[in-house]
């Protein structure tokens, strides 16, 4: 919204330079988007909000400047001396050149347009407007084009509401209706464009065709012209949903659109008009009287009054405001307050179509009071329904060890393909759609590994060398006439471990890669996942494990069979798991405080030889179950096969960390310790120690 500000001055007397203006507007929450010098004028570009229509106007814009500074006064033009006759008057002038003997307006649906008036004004001479009328419209972005069409523009930007003026003579009917549009119609603009119209479009017309489409744009053929003698002037409130749609299927934004979209005021119809004949008064040089008025108000808007308590406006912000300031403040942005004793009942002026509640009144009062006034302070509150989402935030901590290690998350449909779903389940299982977008996502999906699959296949397919993604999102299965959903996370793994580098080996993703990365995860849930040899359809035969926490299956993992792969054309091996994200999160364990231990650690390398044919799930098992009191912790160094090494065995190192709780070990405590506990190890699983 342009501002003029020395037209601005004449409706409230401030004496600020521009800079002090910026300020005490950025204040009542109107920032300056640009300061610009027209004609040696300036002017401030303004940037508003959606919600204050009121705001569109040298007027709005004085009204707030005089509610921040109580020795300011609002003055609005004085329009004592403009007088509307009531109800239809006979046309006067050239018999020839009157449309009817009668005139009226009509509108059909009091939804579409809650308040239209309209009045006749005879014997005008078109003519250019006075030279310091065509500055101030140059200086607020519009085009002078005469006298008439000036007066229009000049009111909507004084104060907001938008005018349109007719040709009279141009009207067919004597009549002028508020309708909507019939399929079929069709309406030269006065930007000269034909417009196709249906029933969504509301039209202005006469007794046989389309005018003007309402609120956005009048119609070229009864538009102001050189030869213009008589004039229809309109002022009206319209629905601004329907103008809003009309206006977005035509790709249309005009000035009076963009204000009638946010809603106006219904009762700015009539001085709107006063002030338009006012103005062409002074332009034409003689007094002008309507001919012809009419104020047509079906429904007249009753806005109900808002109970304020006087202790309210404290109680929400902080701001100790006197009452007798509050009331003040309401009383100068023209709202109407009864006293009740302890709370007002506050009556919205007609221009403040966002004022509904009570938190709207405080927030009025305490923009006006001024935002420094309030207290750098946190509220003190209780809740006593907050209840701590502990799921959530081991979600959240899992995607976080995700992320630290590489993955990338992403986030597919929850529909699939028949076929993608029979890679994981049977073809038996199908929840299929009723309305389904296409066959391709047609089901809803059982497994989220084809999904997953498809992002890397896309991925690899423009040369990303290191694909490694996870997802958590809902499956879906049909068990009889049941449908289960279950909340799961998948990840997968292709191509190299690390970005290209030549300063480091180029080694592949492979499952234990995988695994350790789930072991982690594990860990963060304070669990001790176990991997179980077990065939599953998505997984090939020698690298399928089932995955359990404290003794419970929640999911799988393993390498994607080559069919899989296949079918989503991918090349390399990929790794993946899927677990269930619920059955997980019921198995984690209490986060529980450790204190650290002061005491030095003491480490000691086990190398071994164990059969082929065992797994480490069955050493990890072991170890488990004969640790020792101060065996901290332990790792897998290292795994050998050579000809050094029995055809059906293979060689083990692992590093083993002892540490006691209250006292330093000694050297031969450890030596004791850690033989005693890698001989039963050994006796165990028949390990031959190296």
């Amino acid at each position: 919204m342009k501002i003029n500000v020395d037209y601005l001055k004449r409706f409230v007397g401030l004496d600020l330079d521009d800079g002090a203006l910026k300020e005490l507007l950025a204040g009542l929450g109107l920032e300056t988007a640009e300061t610009l010098r027209i004609g040696g004028e300036t002017v401030l570009d303004i940037e508003t909000t959606p919600n204050r229509p009121d705001w569109l106007s040298h007027y709005g814009i004085a009204r707030e400047i005089a509610a921040r500074d109580p020795r300011l006064r609002f003055a609005p033009m004085d329009l004592s001396a403009v007088d509307l006759p009531v109800g239809a008057g006979v046309p006067q002038g050239d018999a020839a050149a009157r449309p009817a003997a009668n005139f009226a307006i009509h509108i059909d649906d009091p939804a579409d347009c809650r308040r239209y008036s309209g009045c006749i004004v005879r014997d005008l001479k078109v003519k250019e407007s006075p030279p310091e009328v065509q500055q101030l419209l140059v200086s607020l972005g519009l085009r002078p084009i005469s006298d008439i069409v000036d007066v229009s523009n000049l009111v909507m930007m004084t104060c907001g509401q938008p005018l349109h003026i007719f040709d009279l003579e141009q009207l067919q009917g004597g009549e002028v209706r508020v309708r909507r549009a019939r399929r079929g119609e069709t309406l030269r603009l006065l930007d000269e464009r034909d417009v196709a119209l249906d029933e969504g479009h509301l039209l202005i017309a006469d007794a046989s065709r389309p005018l003007a489409l309402a609120g956005i744009m009048g119609g070229l053929a009864s538009g102001i012209g050189p030869a213009t003698r008589h004039i229809f002037i309109e002022s009206a409130c319209f629905d601004p949903v329907v103008i809003r749609r009309g206006a977005h299927a035509l790709g249309l934004k005009t000035d009076a659109s963009y204000r009638f979209e946010r809603g106006m005021d219904a009762e700015a119809t009539l001085p709107a008009l006063k002030m338009a004949l006012l103005l062409l008064s002074r332009s034409q040089g003689r007094a002008l009287k309507p001919s012809y008025f009419q104020d047509v108000y079906p429904r007249p808007q009753v806005r109900p009054a808002i109970r304020l308590d006087k202790g309210f406006p404290r109680q929400l912000t902080g701001m100790d405001v006197p009452e007798d300031a509050a009331a003040a403040i309401l009383q100068r942005l023209g709202f109407t307050l009864r006293d009740g004793g302890g709370h007002w009942l506050v009556e919205p002026p007609s221009h403040r179509v966002d004022a509904e509640t009570r938190e709207d009144l405080v927030e009025e009062i305490a923009r006006v009071h001024g935002y420094g006034h309030l207290k750098g302070e946190m509220p003190l509150a209780a809740n006593p329904q907050l209840r701590v989402d502990g799921e959530r935030g081991a979600v959240q901590r899992l995607k976080w060890q995700l992320a630290d290690a590489g993955f990338n998350e992403v986030i597919n449909y929850v529909f699939q393909s028949p076929e993608e779903n029979g890679m994981t389940e049977p073809q038996g299982s199908l929840l299929a759609l009723k309305n389904p977008l296409g066959r391709d996502l047609s089901v809803m999906k059982n497994s989220l590994l084809a999904g997953l699959l498809k992002n890397t296949a896309a991925n690899a397919n423009q040369g990303v060398e290191r694909v490694a993604l996870f997802e958590i999102g809902r499956v879906f299965q049909r068990r009889g006439e049941q449908v289960l959903e279950e909340r799961r996370l998948a990840a997968s793994v292709h191509g190299r471990q690390q970005k290209k580098d030549w300063r480091l080996p180029e080694e592949e993703f492979d499952f234990p890669w995988l695994q350790a990365q789930l072991a982690a995860l594990g860990r963060r849930l304070r669990l001790e996942l176990a991997f179980r040899g077990e065939a599953h359809p998505a997984f090939a035969g020698g690298c399928s494990f089932r995955v359990e926490a404290g003794g419970r299956a929640c999911g799988w993992c393993g390498e994607i069979t080559p069919e899989f792969r296949a079918a989503c054309k991918l090349e390399r091996p990929v790794f993946a798991c899927e677990l269930d994200l619920e059955a997980l999160l019921a198995c984690r364990g209490e986060n529980r405080f450790r204190a650290w231990n002061r005491f030095p650690a003491a480490r000691r390398d086990f190398t071994f030889l164990m059969a082929k044919s065992r797994r480490y799930e069955e050493l990890r098992a072991a170890i488990e179950s004969l640790r020792p009191a101060v065996l901290e912790s332990f790792e897998l160094t290292d795994v050998f096969q050579g000809p050094s090494v029995p055809e059906d065995k293979v060689s083990f190192s692992m590093g083993f960390t002892y540490r006691a709780p209250e006292r330093t070990l000694t050297g031969d405590e450890v030596n004791g310790i850690h033989a005693g506990f890698t001989g039963r190890l050994a006796a165990t699983l028949g390990l031959i120690q190296r």
